[in-house]
């Protein structure tokens, strides 16, 4: 978490909030936090997965950038995921992307362990989503967390520029290629 506001917040105050400057802002349990500025790599893969996604999603799904995440079981927290893909129609003004069937992190070093320790828990409790993609900006490494029939999940990794990335909300699979185009991936350990 990169910065963290001092006054604690409902969920209606904080989606009313004017928040400083143009970061966006996530809540923790009650608490405002500033999201870090993303790196080049972070808004590439970001960028690269948007066309890849929009390429092969079927009317009238959708795919969102900073997606704000509503957690029912978590009344006073509010996130922001980097992409989310919904089928429900756009409504005007609403903060929130509705019932996202599809979730997409682009790991950072500030944030990792939040969205790996935090957010997937939260995110596999949303009746709606069928997968959560963590994806490495840094080198070639996407975990494609799946929901399973009887609520039980799987987990898929995805190491080689050669893998291809197959989602059910998607028509035809990614190859992890197109996914960092443009992107100088990192060799060894992280």
């Amino acid at each position: 978490m990169a910065e963290l506001a001092a006054r604690v917040m409902t969920l209606a105050e904080f989606l009313s909030w004017d928040a400083p400057g143009q970061t966006p802002w996530q809540l923790f349990e009650g608490y405002p936090v500033a999201m870090a500025p993303s790196g080049d790599d972070h808004g590439t893969v970001a960028g690269n997965l948007v066309g890849l996604l929009k390429a092969r999603l079927a009317a009238p799904c959708r795919v969102r950038v900073e997606a704000g995440i509503l957690l029912p079981h978590r009344g006073r927290s509010y996130y922001v995921a980097d992409l989310a893909v919904s089928c429900r129609p756009a409504e005007p003004g609403r903060p929130d992307i509705p019932d996202p069937l599809l979730i997409v992190e682009v790991l950072s070093p500030s944030t990792e362990g939040d969205d790996r320790k935090v957010k997937l828990p939260d995110y596999r409790l949303l009746p709606t989503v069928r997968e959560i993609v963590y994806v490495d900006p840094a080198r070639a490494y996407c975990e494609v967390h799946r929901r399973l029939d009887g609520g039980r999940w799987q987990m898929d990794i995805l190491t080689s520029l050669d893998d291809r990335l197959r989602l059910a909300a998607c028509d035809g699979d990614i190859p992890l290629a197109e996914v960092y185009e443009n992107v100088a991936l990192a060799v060894g350990p992280r």
